[in-house]
């Protein structure tokens, strides 16, 4: 079995790609097979002899993105796409553009879909991109990192198997506050600066705040912690 893996260089696809038997990465310039999502250049031929299709890849426009591998993805048994927990009920715009991805996925009757909760990278990323600010902001939601090594796992079960369409969610061991996060970075990182609670008006922070980004379906893997000092 050839798989074809889209965003084999990300976060994901790094700890994903040496899961997955013959495995190919697909790039515009550097993979193991050249295509263009984008623009679907190439895409056709990057999918010769591919029996499935791990679809990682989050550019600017996954709709867009999705709707030209699929096109060129006809002689392709299995889909296996990552989606992320919460994106219906959160009108967030990257959600909506990766709900519309989804959809078109399902819709090909060949898929396997898998939506998680926040990876750890992204809990920190919040407060990382504050690093210069004299102050940090934290804010006030929850969030439930996972492992992208569970996530990889899990993914390169469900790419060894036969399309399932949309298969339980998966989520972090441990359910933090924004706030929470917020100090266990700043600990980390021995940062001293003043920790200030942030709330944001709008139906996106609202849908947050619900709670519509966390899932009952724990699984294990690192905490928080240890994935900090690993």
């Amino acid at each position: 079995m050839t798989t074809l893996l889209t965003g084999g260089t990300g976060t994901l696809g790094r700890q994903l790609a040496p899961l997955l038997t013959d495995a190919l990465v697909l790039s515009r310039s550097r993979g193991d097979r050249k295509g263009d999502l984008a623009t679907g250049a190439g895409v056709d031929r990057a999918l010769d002899g591919v029996d499935t299709v791990v679809h990682l890849a989050a550019g600017k426009n996954q709709e867009t993105e999705t709707r030209n591998l699929l096109a060129a993805a006809t002689e392709v048994k299995h889909i296996v796409f990552i989606s992320i927990v919460g994106i219906d009920e959160i009108p967030f715009g990257y959600y909506r553009q990766k709900l519309a991805a989804e959809k078109l996925v399902l819709a090909s009757g060949r898929a396997s879909v898998l939506r998680t909760t926040q990876f750890h990278e992204f809990a920190i990323g919040l407060f990382e991109a504050q690093r210069r600010l004299p102050v940090l902001f934290a804010p006030a939601l929850r969030i439930q990192p996972i492992d992208t090594r569970v996530v990889a796992a899990r993914l390169a079960a469900l790419a060894a198997g036969v399309p399932a369409g949309r298969v339980d969610d998966l989520g972090g061991p441990e359910v933090f506050t924004g706030r929470e996060i917020g100090e266990l970075y700043r600990s980390y990182r021995g940062w001293r600066r003043p920790l200030v609670n942030l709330r944001l008006p709008g139906a996106t922070f609202r849908a947050f705040g619900a709670g519509h980004n966390l899932t009952p379906n724990r699984v294990g893997g690192r905490t928080f912690t240890e994935f900090l000092h690993s």
